[in-house]
């Protein structure tokens, strides 16, 4: 998976893909040619399935509903940190 976060990249030569959008990659694609323009930035995600349940509501993502509302009830009582503004 690419997600393009500034700017835009040619993806395998012919796939032009802009700022803010995500292209999935084929499972067997074995090489990924990528050209960026003038200040483009990018995210490159791979990985093996996971074989598990996903369950996701809002930023939160888990295995199960009970775990969603738990994780939701965690952050209502600020047992997930506080985030400072500066």
């Amino acid at each position: 998976m690419l997600y393009v976060i500034s700017g835009s990249i040619m993806v395998c030569g012919d796939v032009k893909v802009s700022g803010k959008h995500l292209i999935l990659v084929q499972d067997d694609l074995t090489d990924i040619e990528v050209i960026l323009t003038a200040d483009s930035s990018f995210l490159f995600l791979a990985g093996l399935p996971i074989q598990e349940e996903v369950v996701q509501q809002g930023p939160f993502v888990m295995n199960t509903q009970s775990e969603i509302l738990r994780a939701m009830r965690d952050y209502q009582m600020g047992k997930m940190g506080v985030l400072i503004e500066e």
